[in-house]
């Protein structure tokens, strides 16, 4: 999980508390822990850590890493060897966020969520994120418990789930439905899920 802090305050050796949080920065809402254990060890990123020069063919190709101070030569006996292969995560689009249901008097459930962006989305001065990927496009599974019983496709923030289809699927329209709400992106596929009963 990336989060950040507003303030840090050494109270002991070697050991702050950092305060005014914002948690699941960059799109690691999957990697948040809640609670996070008091004492968990973290890294500092800041404007020394240097992103990889990969290409997308790139991707999920194993290479080997060594690893060690910047101030010791590659060959230095305190480097150490590593394997490693990138999935691209970075390339995935990010999950939704505030997923909403509204029935109507027909039985059709109208679903409305908002999207986010990988890309120039720290404005406030815009009425909407930027879309950050070629085309705009969705899916969004229907649950029954654990199983997917449906997948709606949408080429905007909305997808209609009609009564017809909610009586197909479980026999009469349920009074709540679990939902999985993913954005498409043309290199990484499925982004991350919003996950919403509605």
């Amino acid at each position: 999980e990336v989060f950040q802090f507003q303030s840090a305050e050494l109270v002991a050796p070697a050991t702050y508390e950092l305060s005014h949080l914002l948690r699941a920065q960059a799109g690691t809402e999957g990697a948040m822990r809640a609670p996070l254990a008091p004492g968990a060890r973290v890294v500092l990123i800041d404007a020394a850590v240097a992103r990889v020069d990969m290409g997308a063919d790139d991707v999920g190709l194993v290479f080997n890493w060594k690893v060690g101070p910047a101030r010791r030569a590659i060959g230095d006996a305190s480097y150490a060897d590593a394997t490693h292969a990138f999935a691209g995560v970075g390339l995935r689009p990010l999950s939704p966020v505030h997923v909403r249901g509204v029935r109507d008097a027909g039985g059709d459930l109208s679903l409305a969520w908002v999207r986010r962006t990988r890309i120039d989305g720290d404005s406030w001065d815009t009425v909407e994120v930027p879309l950050g990927e070629a085309s705009e496009r969705y899916e969004v599974d229907i649950l029954s418990g654990a199983t997917v019983v449906r997948t709606l496709a949408s080429t905007t923030p909305a997808v209609t789930y009609t009564a017809a289809d909610q009586a197909a699927d479980f026999g009469t329209p349920p009074s709540s439905c679990a939902v999985r709400v993913h954005q498409l992106g043309a290199t990484y596929g499925r982004g991350a899920a919003a996950s919403a009963t509605v």
